[in-house]
């Protein structure tokens, strides 16, 4: 559906993107994720035609688009700030765009309909967008968007400024909407929650190049890198070189011999070792299995669905575990971590 073959932008003599390629199958929902500043809207505005890029080609349904304006890409768009003329009512919101792609008065009429319909919103027709919610101005500007059945959706940042609640929702009402109607998505976002949550691949930016491009579950469960580990996701890190010991390999890691899966590195190897969260368990008394230590509870986030625990080691490195919300523990006990050897990721 979507190809960007090795797209470069200058802006004078700051490289904002480098050489960036990535494929987009028909009906893919697939995320440009990364920190402010990585190139990730510039790669969505060139894809669009909004910005001239300096090297590099798009094509769309297999059709060069590089050069091509606009109004002749068949690309919707929706942004953070939804691009709603206040002045006009929803509806007339929904039909300016059809009337900019040359559809007629009748048929205009019948695609608004659905186009409410589709999103949930028939009642607010007549309202305008200052009298609507930041959820629902993000409806109506999706709305505006598939109305004339673009060959691509274009999405930039358009959850950033909801409240968490309202975040969530619209998570899974956008992926809902984008699984009925088949529409090949391209979102861009810093958020990791929202890349995981909606995404079929993730493409992960870093200083304008990709650091690396997989499923959710495979960004996540095996980063390529010490910046998509750090990045997505919060982890404990040890550092350290790997030896053998025992018939397996080691990390020697402060005072602490972190036992590492047999994909490990040859011994001699300076690594980092991580380790997720959700994967650390927290008990009152030792279980003698691999990978345990003693330390101290510094302090006790509940976050309602989960609690995260902040734990202070002998040597003084701090681990981070997730445990069931409002978990029996108390800061300044005195516990055990201990995480499984396959649960290690090392880079």
């Amino acid at each position: 559906m979507l190809e960007v073959e090795g797209f470069t932008k200058y802006y004078g003599d700051l490289c904002a993107v480098d050489d960036l390629s990535f494929r987009i199958e028909a009906g893919e929902f697939v995320t440009l994720l990364g920190p402010s500043g990585c190139g990730k809207s510039t790669t969505l505005h060139a894809i669009a035609g909004l910005v001239e890029p300096t090297e590099g080609r798009t094509r769309l349904r297999g059709d060069d688009v590089t050069d091509l304006p606009p109004e002749k890409r068949n690309i919707g768009m929706a942004f953070q700030s939804t691009a709603l003329f206040p002045h006009m009512t929803v509806r007339e919101n929904i039909a300016y765009g059809l009337r900019m792609h040359g559809y007629s008065k009748a048929d205009i009429e019948g695609r608004v309909d659905d186009s409410l319909a589709l999103v949930d919103m028939p009642e607010h027709s007549e309202h305008k967008p200052g009298e609507l919610s930041g959820g629902q101005q993000q409806r109506v500007s999706l709305a505006r968007a598939l109305a004339y059945e673009p060959d691509i959706l274009l999405l930039d940042e358009p959850l950033t400024g909801l409240d968490r609640v309202l975040q969530e929702e619209m998570r899974s009402w956008l992926r809902r909407i984008q699984l009925e109607v088949g529409v090949t998505t391209l979102y861009v976002t810093h958020d990791q929650e929202d890349a995981l949550s909606m995404s079929d691949r993730v493409v992960v930016l870093r200083d304008g190049r990709a650091e690396q491009i997989g499923s959710p579950e495979l960004i996540y469960e095996s980063p390529e890198s010490p910046f998509v580990a750090e990045f997505v996701g919060k982890s404990t890190q040890f550092t350290g070189k790997v030896a053998e010991a025992d018939g397996g390999v080691v990390v020697h890691s402060d005072n602490k011999k972190i036992t590492l899966p047999d994909s490990a590195p040859s011994p001699g190897t300076d690594v980092t070792a991580y380790v997720r969260p959700e994967d650390v368990r927290v008990s009152i008394d030792p279980t003698r299995s691999t990978n345990e230590f003693p330390g101290t509870v510094l302090n006790i986030s509940n976050l309602g669905n989960r609690a995260e625990m902040t734990i202070e080691l002998t040597d003084g490195k701090t681990v981070l575990a997730h445990t069931g919300r409002f978990p029996n523990f108390a800061v300044g006990d005195n516990v055990y971590i201990q995480f499984d050897i396959d649960r290690v990721i090392v880079l």
